[in-house]
């Protein structure tokens, strides 16, 4: 799986939003690979079904405040998937070998605390099963304490190189899901399938444009889906940065940006039911200049 790309192989932009997963309770341990997936799913050996990955916080990764942002703790949670999509065969390189690529459609992060510089994370990344032409990969990330620091879960799609359609996901990768996995995230925090919508009636708490440049592009010359996040957050009101933190990330993926082109982030009041933990909560319109185009949506919440 790439790293930070629109096109991560991995269960690795966008085609279609996410679906929602049958609910379950959420995960308040970091179970080992034992306890995820036991010995009765013979269909993985065990210790490729969860993947761990370790990440020390680097001085360069942080801000003024000596801890890492979302768009951190994102980068290491999708190069865990990488990482372990490549473990598992399922690399960029072996999807391409058949005409088709992994592209990212819905990132959901919720943010317990931030790492700080110096401080040492392990990633915990499985997948978690199908539905409809979606493949969901869980995570948990955890502090050198063993305690939960985020929870994450992600939405894939498989694409055709050459119509840009979705595909069903090949059996090959379908044969890896194991039998009633848990979650990190249940189906009342996912929430609904479709972008979230701002408040009724809401204008523009703030409007900023981005000239992709050739630093935000990823091996396959498109926008790096990180980059999306970057934009939406620059819109946040300053006196909401300087007073709380980011608690929970929804993210959208709707169409690929390429170099030159430029991206309107709106940020907008989100409508009261939303559903975001943090007291205050916005939606953030990500649009391509040239043709209006909606190319991400998402929801954010602070405390």
């Amino acid at each position: 799986m790439t790293r930070r790309h629109d096109f991560p192989a991995g269960p690795a932009a966008a085609a279609s939003t996410a679906s929602d997963m049958p609910g379950a309770p959420g995960l308040h341990a970091a179970p080992d690979a034992a306890t995820i997936f036991g010995s009765s799913d013979a269909s993985t050996p065990a210790d490729l079904r969860v993947h761990h990955e370790t990440f020390r916080v680097r001085g360069y990764e942080v801000g003024p405040e000596g801890t890492v942002s979302p768009q951190i703790i994102c980068d290491y949670l999708q190069e865990a998937a990488g990482v372990h999509a490549d473990r598992l065969g399922l690399s960029l390189a072996a999807l391409h070998e058949q005409g088709l690529a992994w592209v990212l459609a819905r990132l959901v992060v919720q943010m317990e605390r931030a790492p700080a510089e110096g401080e040492t994370v392990t990633v915990r990344t499985w997948p978690c099963g199908v539905e409809r032409l979606q493949f969901r990969r869980d995570y948990l990330m955890l502090g050198g304490d063993g305690a939960v620091v985020a929870r994450g879960v992600s939405f894939w799609v498989v694409i055709n190189l050459n119509t840009r359609r979705p595909e069903r996901i090949p059996p090959t990768v379908a044969a890896l899901l194991p039998e009633n996995p848990p979650l990190a995230l249940d189906g009342g925090l996912l929430g609904d399938r479709r972008p979230p919508a701002p408040e009724d009636g809401a204008t523009p708490l703030s409007s900023v444009s981005f000239v992709v440049r050739q630093a935000d592009m990823d091996r396959n010359r498109h926008v790096n889906n990180v980059r999306y996040l970057d934009w939406a957050l620059e819109g946040v009101p300053a006196e909401v940065q300087e007073s709380s933190r980011p608690a929970w990330l929804d993210m959208h993926f709707r169409a690929e940006t390429v170099y030159g082109d430029t991206v309107e982030a709106q940020c907008l009041p989100a409508a009261a039911d939303a559903p975001a933990p943090g007291t205050s909560r916005f939606v953030h319109i990500l649009t391509r200049r040239s043709d209006g185009r909606e190319v991400a949506r998402a929801l954010t919440g602070w405390g």
